[in-house]
């Protein structure tokens, strides 16, 4: 048994083995912890509106994660993160930007 926490202990110091088990290829997992959710309904921005409004404000490589979050607001979605990691320990940069669309 002192022989497998001693080898487990290696890893995660080394860091082949991220303590919270989102990895290098984790990527996917911390992505879904964030989402834009509708104020009435509830539900999830679909795919089509989030483009919509990635493309109106990349009009001219001019994209920034203050107006894409001003778009999706208007159209009466919120910013919400389903673990408070996302915020505190993977992107506190974005969350900085996207805290007032909450």
């Amino acid at each position: 048994m002192k022989k497998i926490i001693l080898i487990l202990s290696l890893f995660i110091l080394s860091g082949c083995v991220d303590p919270f088990l989102l990895s290098y290829g984790g990527g996917h997992l911390i992505d879904g912890m964030q989402y834009w959710e509708h104020i009435d309904t509830k539900e999830e921005a679909p795919v089509k509106v989030r483009n919509d409004c990635f493309d109106k404000v990349n009009e001219n490589n001019s994209f920034t994660e203050d107006k894409y979050g001003q778009c999706l607001y208007d159209q009466g979605y919120r910013f919400r993160t389903s673990n408070i990691l996302y915020c505190f320990w993977y992107m506190p940069e974005r969350c900085k930007d996207y805290n007032k669309f909450r």
